[in-house]
């Protein structure tokens, strides 16, 4: 039995170690929208990394922008949380577990906003960092207009200070440049817009960047028993991730590195003039592999991505497309596109990340159309006919989406091609040849009509089972050795 979380005292300022940074006199240099685990993970982790490592000097505030956020908690714990890395490298457990201390505090930003202005017209604040999720990156939402709010104070304020740093990781392509154009598109409600946006272009850097860290939420009760019993305190924020992490932010490094230094861990954080590269690698190989299988594992019944990594079919049809078809349709150097694979299965089989598929198949149509299709058309291209396993995923998706709940905002753009097919093949024809749903013709990629439809025909007579089945025994697939 392990003590209910009221036995442990709560985390607060008195747990930080003697011997650590002295985090009470570091300045808030960074400005933080998003209270959420994912920029825990990353962002206050590589800012208490480098200041643990000196190369930085400074504390993150964060800004809760909507009800749900988790200031309350964080000024409870005086900025406080654990930082806790399970899971594979190389094939071997590994487990981390630290304290980080980089949060100064949070403000709540539609009753301290007065705090916020004048917390970002002081000369040392010069990061902001942005995760609002992609429903939040909009013109018509509360974000943009916030930040084009705290831009035109600190040039009302403090016109003359050094140069700002704008970070968004959403997960959106050219995120810099897309948040830049919604600054400047409402620079003009605030007045003297001519010289704010001269002064936009002067004294505000823009910079795209890249996240990739899989944290999954609050663990199960027994587990964070199980760590606070080991901690010794009650930690609200408990924060458990991978251990693999990879902020790659777009900027001259060396202009960025006198502001913001933080890239001492060189693996966790990248500072370079282009991250195509890395943006490229996660979204054809991680976020590909990951939206081609979720159909099929949620039609047999599968819950988490581990679980479908420990399955004796699905585990092979991972492995079959990673390795396959969708790394030879990428034009990335194919030693590090190899090598990243590699670490995509330690990541799936994490045996302490509970990554559900359902979570994972939100808004499906668009994200095949981002991760998947590039690697269908780049496989056509090079191989001149159809990827049987990716054929495979999408008549999965075709089969899930008739029976998925209601909800998810890109269903009715499928789903028509389901109200309006009298067969199956003329299902896959049509849904296929949808230029508006997939940016191309699908049905004019050699074989590609031809072998969804008849994955198709065999999900619907003899089910997932028997179709992975017949993946495996194809020659193609058996030659691999990869299973």
């Amino acid at each position: 039995m392990h003590p209910s979380r009221g036995e442990f005292p709560r985390l607060c300022a008195a747990h930080w170690p003697t011997g650590a940074y002295r985090r009470e006199r570091l300045p808030e240099r960074v400005l933080q929208f998003g209270t959420g685990m994912l920029l825990r993970a990353l962002c206050a982790a590589s800012v208490d990394a480098a200041n643990s490592a000196g190369a930085f000097s400074g504390r993150v505030a964060v800004i809760q922008s909507t009800p749900q956020g988790q200031a309350r908690a964080i000024n409870a714990q005086d900025g406080l949380f654990t930082l806790v890395e399970r899971g594979l490298e190389q094939g071997t457990p590994v487990e981390r577990t630290r304290l980080v201390g980089a949060i100064s505090r949070a403000l709540v930003a539609d009753a301290e906003w007065h705090a916020v202005r004048d917390l970002v017209a002081r000369p040392e604040l010069q990061v902001i960092v942005s995760n609002v999720t992609e429903a939040g990156f909009r013109l018509d939402a509360s974000f943009p207009a916030r930040l084009t709010d705290l831009l035109h104070t600190r040039f009302a304020r403090l016109p003359d200070g050094p140069q700002v740093f704008v970070i968004p990781t959403e997960l959106v392509d050219d995120n810099g440049p897309r948040l830049a154009a919604m600054v400047d598109r409402l620079a003009d409600g605030l007045g003297q817009g001519p010289e704010f946006r001269k002064w936009l272009g002067a004294r505000v850097r823009f910079c795209s960047s890249l996240v990739d860290r899989i944290t999954t939420g609050m663990p199960a009760p027994d587990v964070r028993g199980a760590l606070e019993q080991r901690l010794g305190y009650a930690d609200a924020l408990l924060t458990v991730t991978e251990p693999h992490a990879l902020w790659a932010i777009e900027a001259d490094p060396a202009e960025l590195r006198t502001t913001f230094a933080i890239d001492v861990l060189p693996e966790s954080v990248i500072i370079a003039p282009d991250i195509g590269f890395y943006r490229e690698r996660k979204l054809r190989l991680l976020n590909g592999a990951h939206t081609a299988t979720a159909p099929l594992a949620l039609l047999a019944g599968v819950r988490t991505v581990r679980d479908a990594a420990e399955h004796p079919r699905l585990s092979a049809f991972l492995r079959h497309i990673l390795f396959e078809e969708i790394l030879p349709a990428t034009d990335l150097p194919a030693d590090a596109a190899l090598a990243f694979a590699e670490t995509v299965i330690d990541r799936f089989r994490n045996p302490w990340l509970d990554h559900e598929w359902r979570v994972i198949a939100a808004n499906q149509t668009v994200k095949l159309r981002l991760r998947v299709v590039p690697s269908l058309t780049g496989f056509a291209r090079k191989r001149g006919r159809a990827p049987q396993g990716l054929a495979l995923g999408l008549a999965a998706y075709l089969r899930w989406a008739r029976s998925h709940p209601a909800g998810d905002a890109d269903l009715p753009l499928i789903e028509r091609h389901w109200r309006t097919a009298t067969a199956l093949p003329g299902l896959a024809a049509s849904a296929l040849a949808d230029t508006d749903l997939w940016g191309v013709n699908l049905a004019e990629l050699p074989g590609l009509l031809e072998a969804t439809t008849r994955w198709l025909l065999l999900l619907e007579r003899d089910g997932v089972d028997a179709a992975l089945e017949a993946l495996r025994g194809m020659p193609e697939h058996t030659a691999t050795g990869r299973t």
